[in-house]
């Protein structure tokens, strides 16, 4: 078992004409929905969370937490911290064993996104740490903030924003939205496929739950390499509960209710995997 940064999973995933499912987590019993679910299938993925997960439950946790679940795994897995809002994050996830790391400026001008995320770029790649950038706004909500609405990604600047930060892999904006999706999305294909023949970095969707299998193959092949999931876990999770609740009434030891949760958990893991990777 090896923990290894996103580039390498992202890198050896699009030589393959796949992408690598990036699966968001809270807490200990979606940690280990991922983790057997990693040994079962002998399956890379890349555990991730966001500034809010780890405030939740300790920032330190969370790496050490999965460290103990995949102790004596062979599968290869990332790390990596989901929408970081500062360099200083950045460096303590480093420093307690991230493999990965991203910066969010989608919401600043140009130019202070570019000066920011270079910022992260040159204190992470120096000690084998990918990190991811954003360029355009995906919509939804996303740690509290307030709705926004999607904006494409332009070709240009993908260009010029890649060249400035050196950033290992770019999220793109392209249509897609954090949360639950109010409408059928309209995911713009073609815009990854010009992004993704302009540059050379690795692509990261964000807001993929929701999307049909179908049009995720199709983000797939135009050139997407990593596919974030995070809603559907959650509302798997919460589903689960309420059916442990049914199945055992009047249980009062968690571990046994909780086991449902982590079964339903792992019914869309499994189901992700498969689309992204094909098996």
């Amino acid at each position: 078992m090896a923990r290894v940064n996103c580039y390498e999973l992202m890198k050896k995933a699009s030589e393959k004409g796949c992408a690598v499912p990036a699966f968001n987590i809270d807490n200990l019993e979606s940690a280990i929905a991922v983790c057997e679910v990693m040994r079962e299938l002998n399956t890379p993925v890349i555990v991730q969370t966001i500034p809010r997960t780890l405030n939740y439950g300790g920032r330190s946790v969370y790496s050490a937490m999965i460290s103990a679940l995949m102790s004596g795994c062979d599968t290869d897995y990332a790390i990596h911290l989901d929408h970081g809002s500062s360099a200083e994050l950045a460096l303590e996830c480093i420093n307690n064993g991230y493999s990965s790391v991203m910066f969010d400026g989608s919401s600043l001008p140009f130019d202070e996104n570019v000066r920011l995320t270079r910022e992260v770029t040159e204190m992470a790649l120096p000690k084998g740490v990918s990190v991811e950038g954003e360029l355009g706004t995906i919509g939804g909500r996303e740690e509290g903030d307030s709705d926004l609405e999607a904006s494409y990604t332009k070709v240009s600047e993908a260009v010029d924003f890649v060249a400035a930060t050196n950033v290992s892999t770019l999220a793109i904006g392209v249509g897609t939205a954090h949360g639950i999706y109010k409408g059928v999305p309209k995911i713009n294909i073609e815009r990854i496929r010009e992004i993704h023949a302009a540059i050379e970095t690795p692509l990261v969707l964000h807001g993929a739950s929701g999307l049909s299998d179908e049009v995720l193959r199709a983000c797939i092949r135009a050139g997407i390499s990593k596919i974030n999931f995070a809603t559907e876990l959650r509302q798997a999770y919460t589903e689960g509960i309420k059916k442990g609740f049914e199945l055992f009434p009047k249980e009062f030891d968690p571990k046994i209710y909780m086991r449902t949760a982590i079964d339903s958990i792992k019914e869309v893991l499994v189901s992700k995997i498969r689309v992204c990777t094909g098996l």
